[in-house]
């Protein structure tokens, strides 16, 4: 039996078609200018590293539409996600992977140039948040502690010749060196480092993991107008974590 064919289907009124139209143009109208009033950077220059203002016309009209409508919507994220960052320093470390005797069975290293993008950029995220490292000052005068009680210690970074490495130790606060700048990574960047170490031991059945971090500073563009680069230009700056158990 054939069946009835039904009517078409009527067309939308053209004014409701001209008003959605223009709510959506709208819409992406505030949404590209939210993205484009956002400061990018940092940059590096011949003084340092500096953030590029957004445009003046962008950000007077990105007050308006950000705070009436797309604050009230939740959807105040710019779209500027951590990538590629020359002002930072370039990162990535090694893991050695060891047995119950102490003897190194495999290292590993990311961000593996043989993953995947998406693997090898988050893996590129860790790696800048174990960069992380914060300044250390050295307490004035000497530093008593309560009876029964031991001074408090502090892990910093330090470099015992000729070993160019630079390794944690703890010291009390008040043996912190005052005749150098002092730093120790932050509380977040151990907090990873112990993390995916016990996750690559339970990987790859390790019984201890060595994590080795290296940096390297980028090079200014001032290094285009001098004769000679500056000293240990290319040279990575090692720092070990020390042995980390699973």
């Amino acid at each position: 039996m054939v069946q009835p064919r039904s009517s078409s289907p009527r067309a939308l009124p053209r004014g409701i078609v001209i008003l959605g139209s223009v709510v959506l143009l709208v819409h992406l109208f505030a949404v590209a200018v939210l993205a484009l009033a956002a400061p990018s950077g940092p940059w590096p220059t011949a003084f340092g590293t500096s953030m590029a203002l957004e445009p003046q016309f962008a950000q007077s009209i990105s007050t308006v539409t950000t705070r009436r409508y797309l604050q009230p919507l939740k959807m105040t994220h710019n779209y500027h996600f951590v990538a590629n960052r020359p002002a930072l320093p370039g990162v990535f470390f090694e893991v050695r992977l060891k047995d119950r005797a102490g003897q190194e069975i495999k290292t590993v290293r990311f961000p593996d140039q043989n993953a995947n993008f998406w693997v090898r950029h988050r893996q590129g995220l860790i790696a800048q948040a174990l960069a992380d490292d914060q300044p250390v000052e050295a307490r004035p005068g000497e530093v008593i502690p309560a009876p029964n009680q031991k001074v408090k210690t502090v892990p910093i970074w330090d470099m015992t010749a000729p070993d160019p490495t630079l390794r944690l130790r703890s010291v009390p606060e008040h043996l912190i060196p005052r005749d150098r700048p002092v730093s120790r990574p932050s509380e977040w960047s151990l907090v990873l480092a112990r993390a995916y170490v016990r996750y690559l031991c339970r990987t790859h059945g390790a019984a201890s993991a060595e994590l080795i971090r290296h940096t390297r500073d980028p090079i200014m563009p001032a290094v285009l107008f001098t004769n000679d680069p500056p000293p240990n230009a290319f040279e990575d700056l090692i720092a070990n974590y020390g042995e980390l158990s699973r």
